[in-house]
């Protein structure tokens, strides 16, 4: 009897014990993963480090969020999962608990991914007034983040594009596919894996060959494993599709077309032969000779580059270069007399026959026969070309009886019309352009060697233009006033088509570059550099240095106050440029007289560049254009900073109330010139101008204001005109002076690369 009880009692014992090692072993199975760090995806539960990006939606920002949720967390890191007790103390924390419904299970047992999608969408609704949080279907295309600049946050590559990935939710694989919670193209969470079809649109395959496509996307060579692919496919544009994370299709795009880009915007692009076409909004541009890159629209030089269009449902998918622009051409767009960009009805003459174009149609011009342009547009047409039989024929505006309006016109026009009016450009070969720029830039009756230093510059400062596309929406390169070169203003001349003719293909290079050429028109005896105009000085702009022009080659430390002011005060100085009549002026400033109109051009200033006019309150704080009326008279107004060469950096002008600061010289000129009165150049006559001649001149109080002595025409950076023609007189040939004022160039044909 007894040992049976005893059986029964060791029996019992062992049971006991067994299941206290069986809890003993689950708290501490649990224990460890709630430790553990989470590196996967799953459906089964969400991790903690998931969590704070979700939630930066909300009250606070997802660093606050990482110190709430390790107290919520037992005040451990953010490793573990979320068990439906910390869920509870984190409904409290949003201040949500008693709107959201859930099914409430165990404390201790962890809430699936499904059940946190339904908490937290109801946490959508009822915080995110804002719609901050949108949803997205992507496949990961890299198995790695890229770093971004910053060094801090991570991006991944997707079909549609690089995201930035929240730390705690960044499990993805190559060609894993989640259906992701955004904010402000920022993966922040993940709601579920996608199990439907996703597709990569538009995207450049270079080869395919056993089973990979090399592709390129998003500057980003990638290798593409395709099971089952046989079809050859080389430099195209295709569409690939993925399904349960493999690639399943690829779809090549067949239909091309091949022509030369005349214009462009965000929406559509024209194309020579074809009109104007649709495109998805970004342009993708992809080069396949030397190496095989994707390029950015800077590249599409327009009129210059013949290029293949891969066109699906009448839209551009991509653009295909298989050869470098050849410049031959540029294209100017000819603003109207007011120097608009559009003009309201134009009429144009020609002095010999040619071809109206009208899409496809044609219409005869009639030498010396007026055209008025809105007569030859209909709804479907909404460009108008107009082509000379003879290239010494020349097109002109004109009024309605044919009468010219302007000087001729090499090359042929371009109408097109927009709500605004009709915009006119005229296209026409880089060295005609030329024949019409330096007659317009320099006076033909200067030396031979000033006139092909101006060519060469005047090419220089165009071929980078055309590089730009600062006018691609409107058809053209560059437009005809001071804004880029001045053109057609003065009727070619022998003497500077020699120049032009002389230097054909001759651009000025630094460091294997074209050289972006500034001129201007006199200096003070000293050119400035790219400080004047609060740019950075470095490697890219190291040839644009501030030299002397004195013709006695020595050099002043025109850097003291002193020293400058007695320089530009003195009229005898002798310089390559000394005949020009700005090589020396003065100006008196009204201050009191003027206090509007100061205050006016200060915040003119201000709203055209903020960070070139800093206005300073009495209390030190930042103020505004706005604030100026407040600040009370003009106490003093002195250099703050003197560049290279003598011209003024910063402007320092004090108020009773506060202070402002202008950087660069033209907001230095601007403003002077607001207020400045009898500007009288060397030889005491006056000068009729509300821009002041350059921002080379000292400041000397008086006890009626301020009187400025000062030297130059012009921002004063680069090649001096005067100063390349008493260079040139001196016996300079054109190569020396375009040394000695770009340093450390040479002077190569683009006619002749390869």
């Amino acid at each position: 009897m007894e040992k049976k009880y005893s059986v029964r009692k060791r029996n019992c014992m062992i049971v006991t014990l067994t299941i206290l090692v069986l809890i003993l072993t689950i708290i501490f199975i649990r224990i460890v993963t709630q430790e553990k760090i989470i590196l996967e995806y799953s459906e089964e539960y969400v991790a903690i480090a998931e969590l704070p990006s979700q939630l930066s939606f909300t009250y606070y920002e997802e660093e606050e969020w990482r110190d709430k949720l390790k107290e919520i967390n037992q005040g451990k890191n953010l490793n573990g999962k979320l068990t439906f007790k910390k869920l509870e103390l984190l409904l409290k924390q949003l201040s949500v608990q008693n709107y959201i419904t859930y099914s409430k299970e165990a404390a201790w047992k962890n809430v699936t991914r499904s059940q946190w999608n339904m908490i937290y969408e109801q946490i959508l609704d009822l915080l995110d007034s804002n719609n901050q949080v949108s949803v997205a279907n992507l496949v990961f295309l890299t198995e790695e983040s890229k770093e971004l600049e910053d060094g801090q946050n991570l991006q991944r590559l997707t079909q549609k594009g690089f995201y930035e990935v929240a730390e705690g939710v960044n499990y993805f694989h190559t060609y894993d596919m989640y259906q992701v919670y955004l904010k402000d193209n920022k993966i922040i969470g993940i709601n579920s894996e996608y199990k439907k079809t996703l597709t990569l649109e538009n995207v450049f395959v270079h080869t395919t060959k056993n089973e990979k496509a090399d592709i390129l996307y998003e500057h980003e060579q990638l290798s593409l494993d395709i099971e089952g692919l046989t079809e050859e496919i080389t430099d195209t544009i295709c569409d690939v599709e993925w399904k349960d994370s493999k690639v399943t299709a690829i779809y090549k795009k067949e239909d091309m077309i091949t022509g030369k880009v005349l214009s462009f915007n965000d929406k559509q692009i024209e194309i020579s032969g074809y009109g104007t076409l649709k495109h998805s909004g970004t342009l993708k541009i992809y080069k396949t000779y030397g190496t095989v890159e994707e390029l950015d629209e800077s590249k599409l030089v327009i009129g210059n580059l013949q290029a293949d269009f891969v066109v699906a449902k009448k839209q551009v998918c991509g653009i295909i270069l298989k050869e470098p622009a050849f410049i031959e051409t540029i294209r100017v767009l000819l603003l109207n007399e007011e120097s608009g960009q559009y003009h309201e009805n134009p009429f144009f003459v020609a002095d010999v026959n040619g071809i109206i174009s009208i899409g496809d149609k044609t219409e005869p011009i009639i030498a010396n026969q007026p055209i008025a342009a809105s007569a030859y547009f209909t709804e479907e047409s909404d460009y108008v070309k107009l082509t000379l039989e003879d290239e010494k024929g020349r097109i002109y505006f004109s009024d309605e009886a044919g009468a010219h309006k302007s000087l001729g016109y090499r090359g042929t026009f371009e109408i097109r019309r927009y709500p605004e009016g009709y915009g006119v450009v005229n296209e026409l070969s880089l060295e005609q352009y030329l024949y019409g720029v330096v007659p317009s830039e320099m006076p033909a009756s200067y030396e031979r060697d000033a006139l092909c230093v101006q060519a060469v510059c005047a090419r220089s400062y165009a071929c980078i233009q055309l590089m730009k596309n600062d006018y691609a929406a409107l058809g053209a390169h560059v437009d005809d006033s001071t804004n880029y070169q001045v053109y057609r203003k003065q009727e070619e001349t022998p003497e500077t088509n020699l120049a032009v003719d002389d230097t054909v293909g001759e651009v000025i290079k630094y460091q294997d570059e074209i050289a972006e050429a500034y001129f201007f028109s006199t200096s003070c005896g000293y050119t400035g550099n790219m400080g004047l105009w609060n740019t950075v000085e470095g490697d890219r702009n190291a040839y644009l240095q501030g030299v002397s022009l004195l013709s006695d080659g020595k050099e002043l430390d025109i850097s003291n106050e002193e020293i400058f002011t007695e320089f530009i005060k003195n009229k005898k100085v002798e310089a390559y440029d000394s005949d020009s009549p700005y090589f020396r002026w003065k100006a008196k400033l009204q201050v009191e007289q003027k206090m509007e109109v100061l205050n006016a051009a200060i915040a003119t200033r201000a709203n055209a560049n903020r960070s070139n006019v800093q206005i300073v309150k009495k209390d030190g704080t930042a103020g505004s254009e706005g604030d100026l009326a407040g600040f009370g008279t003009v106490q003093n107004i002195s250099v703050g900073e003197r560049g290279a060469g003598g011209g003024i950096r910063r402007l320092d002008i004090l108020y009773e109330n506060g202070s402002v600061n202008l950087f660069t010289e033209y907001n230095v000129r601007y403003v002077l010139g607001a207020i400045s009165t009898k500007v009288t150049d060397k030889d005491n006559n006056p000068v009729d101008m509300k821009l002041l001649p350059s921002a080379y001149c000292a400041i000397i109080p008086t006890k009626k204001g301020y009187t400025l002595y000062g030297g130059g025409y012009g921002h004063g950076i680069g090649m001096g005109q005067n100063g390349a023609n008493g260079m040139a007189k001196a016996g300079m040939k054109y190569t020396e002076i375009l040394m000695k004022f770009y340093q450390d160039i040479s002077i190569e044909n683009i006619y002749n690369e390869e």
